[in-house]
């Protein structure tokens, strides 16, 4: 992130005056309402992302392609149980699952 200039960039440390805090004030000022209208309108023009999709096209996509989405919730409700289970009886092992997984997870995004 960029580092903004404040009072003390300008001279050797020496205290800004009113005048001048005032002055980058209202540029500052100025600069947050551009963004604002810049930041709205952008949300406005932008009902739904293109890469995003509803609930409803994820279930027929799901039914398309032959997976029952009850089949998938009880899988997971299973997983989490074994997981629960791993974690008492295994605690480092869960630990390094959860890492790998979220390596794996975080190398694959980017």
């Amino acid at each position: 992130m960029r580092r903004l200039p404040g009072p003390m960039d300008q001279g050797h440390g020496s205290m800004a005056t009113k005048a001048e805090l005032e002055a980058e004030l209202e540029k500052l000022r100025k600069r947050n309402a551009t963004l604002e209208a810049q930041a709205e309108k952008e949300a406005g023009s932008e009902d739904s992302p293109e890469g995003t999709k509803s609930s409803n096209e994820i279930r027929q996509l799901l039914e398309d392609h032959g997976i029952d989405l009850s089949q998938v919730q009880s899988l997971g409700h299973d997983v989490v149980e074994e997981f629960g289970r791993l974690q008492k009886d295994y605690p480092i092992t869960a630990l390094l699952i959860a890492f790998s997984l979220g390596y794996v997870v975080g190398r694959a995004q980017g």
